[in-house]
């Protein structure tokens, strides 16, 4: 009977050490995110969307970051999210650019998540010529290559280096490691932070980001639905979920933010 006693006594000791270990262990992980947060002079901006900042590290979108906005639709999704995100940030010294590649951003998605057109400087690097674009459709190393993605690159790059510069967007269908890797330490020493636009493709891919967010389409929540003014119904689906898949500084977030955008002035809230 007391051998019994005893094992239980032992069980209930080693629960009692797994579970003060389990704390210790992530006490000393948010220590050590907050260290590597002081020694790269990072500092963390609440988005001022709740659930958005519960998910993320430290509270708010990170200073002197690479984070990634992965969609499965065709981007603007991501990027709605992404600038609604990073307007508290411009609330600091230093602009927005835009490396609009595509050729079909437009200041009103900026407007609409509370950026003023004055704080974004808008670069598009020349479209292809129609040989170009001919050799891109017919060759997978020629459209790695094109002088259009080329240039979007070089853009980027320069702005991620620019003292005039607060955050970068940017959409980013492939990329090199050797140039992911020179985004991640061209923010390390500038301050710089990049809102990287992605396809679901790079999903399988390593990530040299600080922050990996994946964005998907959910269903409507019934009181927006209610709420919504007669002409602007019946609405689309433009409610997502937001899941964080990575985090550079280990500390992983279970759950997801939950956000959607009036269809009848497209701006994104909880």
């Amino acid at each position: 009977m007391s051998s019994l006693a005893s094992s239980s006594a032992v069980r209930s000791a080693l629960a009692g050490l797994s579970a003060g270990r389990a704390e210790t262990i992530q006490a000393l992980r948010r220590q050590l995110v907050s260290a590597q947060q002081t020694q790269s002079s990072q500092r963390v901006i609440p988005t001022g969307l709740k659930s958005l900042d519960q998910l993320l590290p430290g509270g708010g979108l990170p200073t002197s970051a690479l984070i990634e906005w992965i969609s499965d639709e065709s981007g603007q999704t991501a990027a709605s999210v992404a600038l609604r995100a990073v307007a508290p940030l411009l609330s600091l010294p230093g602009c927005l650019a835009v490396i609009d590649e595509r050729h079909d951003f437009h200041g009103n998605a900026a407007k609409a998540q509370g950026i003023p057109l004055s704080k974004i400087l808008l670069v598009r690097p020349p479209r292809p010529t129609p040989e170009e674009a001919a050799a891109a459709n017919q060759s997978r190393y020629v459209r790695r290559v094109s002088v259009c993605h080329a240039e979007a690159l070089w853009a980027l790059e320069q702005s991620a280096r620019n003292a005039g510069v607060r955050a970068v967007l940017c959409w980013l269908d492939r990329a090199s490691p050797a140039v992911m890797r020179r985004l991640q330490l061209a923010v390390e020493r500038s301050g710089v932070t990049i809102l990287l636009i992605r396809p679901a493709t790079v999903l399988g891919s390593a990530s040299f980001a600080d922050l990996r967010l994946h964005i998907q389409p959910s269903n409507l929540p019934e009181h927006i639905l209610r709420a919504a003014p007669p002409k602007a119904r019946p609405l689309e689906r433009r409610s997502y979920s937001v899941r964080l898949l990575r985090s550079r500084h280990g500390l992983q977030h279970e759950g997801a933010a939950m956000l959607h955008q009036h269809p009848w002035d497209d701006r994104v809230r909880e």
